[in-house]
């Protein structure tokens, strides 16, 4: 009969029904047959739904079965052919003992065999029990693999199974032992225990790092791991190119650092920051893009844009970003208390925590470095013999490099096309549309402030927090801050001789601000010193330079000039004093 029952968990075949009941065999453990009275206490099953060991394919008869097996499967089937063709097997025990012993005894096996080959085909249909072997442990290649094949030394592994028989299998004089094992069974005993798929092997080699940011599973996405906008993940680079002064394009100025602020739920590009200078103050100068909006940003450029193509502006209220020193000083620690925004810090060497902003570098180079080629641009040979020297190449000032970054930065936000089918700024703008909605049916604007992770900021009062800032001492010329003066319009409440806090712009040397103080803090450039209006403060450096050297070739032309003068006035005396004589 092809027919199942359940009770408890464990399932029965039945093998024959009668008026009375019914004769089950256990599938999971198969003995002899038992009688059951009630069979309607057990709960019926269907055998498609048992797995494969647990039940026959098909109800076939013995002959049938002998095409579609073994030959060892065929030898067991003929030793239980005789009992599988009398049903009285099923019910008389001593009988079934006997055909069993009879059966033993004219194949030169034992009854015990026949009888155990007899339940199981009764059972499951099957003649043989499926062993899985495990592979057996070596305690002396388990050490040997961890202690030098798992190793930062990096020892290949005929290495490592050298190293074993020189440390196990040597006597005293280094001769090598007759039972040493062979090299193909411990090359075998290392793949059949998969040391070369466990994650220790990686970790063990090339570090932890190095596993977790390229070999660890990464389910999910990168740009789900925050639901709304509002979380900014940071970061800065050097770009591949060198830049020109724009006061004399032969200068080389050097290379611009990049920091740029992505949004991680909508992989928007929220705010840049493209100058000479790396640190504290170009963080914040990057904050301060991302809180400004990018109309009049682009405009100061000459980019006209759609406020739609770039979309964002406000503080965030999360920061990503990972161990680097201007990412954790002190004023970054001002804003986050002042402005209420989370710094969350990744471990160290783990750009896969800020998987966008890496990714986001990677895209924007993309697109200007090709256009860019024989300009500046950084070629991989560049450090190899023979090399281009790239800074002969530069033609670039830094305002148009920054124009560059900004075209390219609204075609990653409104041009680039996401998986979603939306554009970044489109899912940005989207986003920003349903949670106004869900803060508006609350009915509470904290709310939805709150939700929306992302707050207004007045921009001037960003910029000058971001300023990095010095004590200096008002005299009667007025500041003088990094060889330059600044001179007050309104002294009331300032007075001579006192030391007050100044915040300066390195990218605009046009004024400073004064810190601490109840009135208008910017303080322009004295009068006489006009020429370095608008100037960065590497500009100025040029300036002041090319200054020393007129200045140098006047002093010289100045001495030229005096020396002339004495001479024809010792020539006018001598010719007197001939006169004299005369």
């Amino acid at each position: 009969m092809n027919r199942y029952v359940e009770r408890n968990g464990e399932v029965f075949h039945v093998l024959l029904q009668e008026d009375a009941g019914a004769w089950l065999i256990s599938c999971q453990a198969p003995a002899e047959p038992f009688f059951v009275a009630q069979i309607e206490a057990f709960n019926p099953l269907e055998a498609s739904s048992l797995t494969e060991a647990l039940c026959p394919h098909e109800a076939l008869s013995p002959h049938e079965a002998e095409s579609l097996m073994s030959p060892g499967q065929v030898k067991r089937l003929r030793l239980i052919q005789l009992l599988l063709g009398d049903s009285r097997c099923i019910t008389d025990k001593a009988y079934r003992s006997a055909l069993a012993k009879e059966t033993a005894g004219r194949n030169g096996t034992t009854s015990r065999r026949i009888l155990r080959l007899y339940y199981r085909y009764l059972a499951t249909g099957k003649l043989m029990q499926e062993r899985r072997r495990e592979p057996s442990e070596n305690k002396v290649y388990d050490w040997a693999i961890r202690t030098f094949y798992f190793s930062a030394k990096k020892l290949s592994l005929r290495a490592a199974y050298e190293m074993m028989l020189v440390q196990k299998y040597t006597d005293a004089k280094g001769i090598l032992l007759p039972d040493a094992p062979t090299w193909s069974s411990f090359q075998h005993y290392f793949y059949a225990h998969n040391y070369h798929k466990q994650p220790q092997k990686i970790i063990a080699r090339d570090g932890l790092s190095h596993y977790q940011r390229n070999c660890r599973p990464a389910f999910g996405s990168a740009s789900r791991w925050r639901e709304s906008p509002g979380s900014y993940q940071m970061d800065a680079t050097q770009g591949d190119l060198y830049l020109v002064s724009s006061l004399d394009r032969s200068s080389i100025v050097g290379r611009p650092q990049i920091y740029m602020a992505v949004d991680s739920a909508t992989q928007l590009i929220a705010g840049i920051y493209v100058g000479y200078e790396a640190g504290e103050r170009a963080v914040m100068a990057c904050l301060e893009n991302a809180a400004c909006g990018k109309v009049d940003f682009c405009r100061k450029y000459g980019i006209e844009i759609q406020p739609e193509q770039w979309p964002s502006q406000g503080l965030p209220s999360e920061i990503i970003t990972d161990k680097g020193r201007e990412f954790t000083g002190s004023r970054m620690e001002e804003l986050c208390r002042r402005y209420g925004v989370e710094l969350l810090i990744q471990p160290p060497f783990r750009p896969d925590g800020k998987g966008l902003v890496e990714k986001a570098f990677d895209l924007l180079q993309q697109r200007y470095k090709p256009l860019l080629r024989g300009k500046g641009v950084i070629e991989p040979d560049a450090q190899e013999r023979w090399a281009v020297d790239y800074r002969s190449q530069a033609v670039l000032t830094l305002e148009e490099f920054t124009q560059i970054v900004i075209q390219c930065v609204i075609y990653l936000n409104s041009g680039r096309v996401l998986q979603s089918g939306m554009t970044p700024a489109q899912v940005w703008l989207k986003a920003m549309r349903w949670l106004s909605a869900t803060g508006s049916a609350t009915g509470s604007a904290t709310t939805s402030a709150t939700v929306w992770k992302v707050q207004d900021v007045p921009s001037k009062e960003l910029h000058v927090l971001s300023l990095p800032r010095e004590e200096v001492k008002l005299t009667r010329k007025g500041f003088r801050l990094h060889a330059l003066s600044y001179v007050p319009q309104n002294m009331d409440g300032l007075y001579v001789g006192d030391t007050y806090t100044l915040a300066y712009d390195t990218l605009d040397l046009s004024a400073v601000f004064l810190i601490g103080k109840d009135r208008d803090s910017r303080i322009p450039l004295a009068p006489n010193q006009q020429q370095y209006q608008g100037l960065s403060q590497a500009e100025a450096e040029i300036c002041r330079e090319q200054e020393r050297q007129a200045r140098k070739q006047a002093k010289a032309a100045e001495t030229q000039a005096s020396i002339q003068t004495i001479q024809g006035i010792q020539k006018i005396v001598k010719e007197a004093e001939r006169r004299r004589q005369e």
